[in-house]
């Protein structure tokens, strides 16, 4: 129907703008006529619309999802109300990984299919059913099934969590590499001296705190406030931490440990500053980071080159110290931190009280991220913990 552009009533009367993507996410379209065409993409630009604004999810994992959908929309060469259960069969037994030529793993296709059931979900709202079908003479129907999706059934009933967290000794360890390299850098006068010294603060950061290695990053003086307990006010305008991250939840999280305050203290005293001054200001002090804007001079831990501290750089980081420290059986990143935060806030607190500070919308979630075992919380669940020992440095 070529009139279906000039119907008053419907939202799908003009072309979104484009926008670059990655081969087969593209939004062209260009196999379908131009009023399914226009009408296709203004449906799934609503669709992306409403995960970010109403149901709260950021526009990366928005555009993310919305990629995996056109993957499949690419593959079947079919306008989405045309999708059925044989394009997604067809699509998941062609798929292979260009570097192996393995199939795709169960993981894989569940996040596939996550991102198709949402848009199956919003497209088969009764008001859009009626209008797709008044327009195109077509009904949707559920393409995403339990059995076409069968690999994801499977993969989760056999799943093991791969995540894990440090344990003390562990800890300990990676804490006693950091001074080495630290000192080391010291008496060698190298310029990895400073990056180092802040890298050791984000390491006991990232764990006090249970924090997403965006979280540390992007985290400010300002968001430290004191607290109306007096029992912490030795802390003083340091006792608790203000932390927005994924999907914009904020929950603040209580300083606990006496020697992560001292530790934090003396990183604002003598190591912040000086990266503070290395930068050179060219513009406005602002930067960019995740599509959010940071003022240099109020981040904790600002870059050499006065930035916002490139998350690939602290993996790299710790990846690095990890090794040389010749003790750490599996590979260590950022969310290990996370995982060994919440592993010591469950026995200090409760689960419920650490699913408020991991900033979790589920409990089951917390309790994924709690690891018992290698802490040994059971028998000392309330073992004060000296990470620290930072006479030196």
């Amino acid at each position: 129907m070529t009139n279906v552009l000039q119907l008053p009533r419907t939202g799908n009367s003009s072309v979104p703008p484009e926008s670059t993507s990655e081969p087969g996410c593209s939004r062209e379209l260009q196999f379908l006529p131009e009023a399914q065409r226009t009408f296709a993409k203004n449906l799934i630009r609503d669709w992306e619309a409403q995960k970010q604004f109403l149901d709260g999810v950021t526009k990366k994992s928005s555009d993310s999802a919305a990629s995996n959908l056109l993957r499949l929309i690419n593959h079947a060469k079919v306008a989405p109300w045309e999708l059925r259960s044989k394009h997604v069969v067809d699509f998941l037994s062609n798929r292979t990984n260009p570097l192996t030529s393995a199939s795709l793993s169960p993981a894989t296709i569940g996040v596939y299919s996550s991102s198709w059931r949402s848009f199956q979900n919003f497209m088969l709202d009764l008001d859009r059913v009626n209008e797709i079908a008044l327009a195109f003479n077509s009904r949707p129907t559920k393409f995403v099934t339990d059995e076409n999706c069968i690999a994801v059934k499977r993969h989760k009933a056999g799943w093991v969590p791969k995540a894990w967290a440090l344990s003390p000794a562990e800890i300990d360890l990676l804490d006693a590499q950091f001074l080495f390299e630290i000192e080391q850098a010291y008496r060698s006068r190298s310029k990895a001296l400073i990056p180092l010294q802040r890298d050791r603060v984000m390491f006991h950061l990232a764990i006090h705190f249970a924090m997403r290695v965006s979280e540390l990053v992007t985290c400010q003086v300002g968001d430290f406030k004191p607290s109306t307990d007096r029992r912490m006010a030795h802390f003083g305008n340091f006792a608790g931490l203000t932390i927005t991250g994924k999907n914009d939840v904020t929950g603040t999280v209580p300083m606990r440990e006496p020697d992560m305050f001292n530790l934090l203290q003396w990183y604002l005293g003598s190591v912040r500053q000086k990266l503070l001054l290395r930068r050179k200001d060219k513009d406005d002090g602002t930067v960019i980071f995740d599509g959010k804007k940071y003022l240099v001079s109020q981040l904790l831990f600002p870059s050499e080159r006065g930035s916002v501290v490139c998350p690939a750089a602290f993996r790299k980081r710790l990846v690095k110290i990890a090794v040389a420290a010749g003790v750490i059986a599996r590979k260590v990143t950022p969310h290990t931190l996370r995982h060994t935060g919440c592993t010591l806030m469950v026995p200090l607190y409760s689960p419920e009280i650490a699913q408020k500070y991991m900033r979790h919308k589920n409990l089951y979630t917390t309790l994924y991220y709690y690891h018992p075992q290698p802490l040994d919380a059971a028998n000392e669940a309330n073992l004060p913990l000296e990470f620290f020992d930072d006479e030196d440095f």
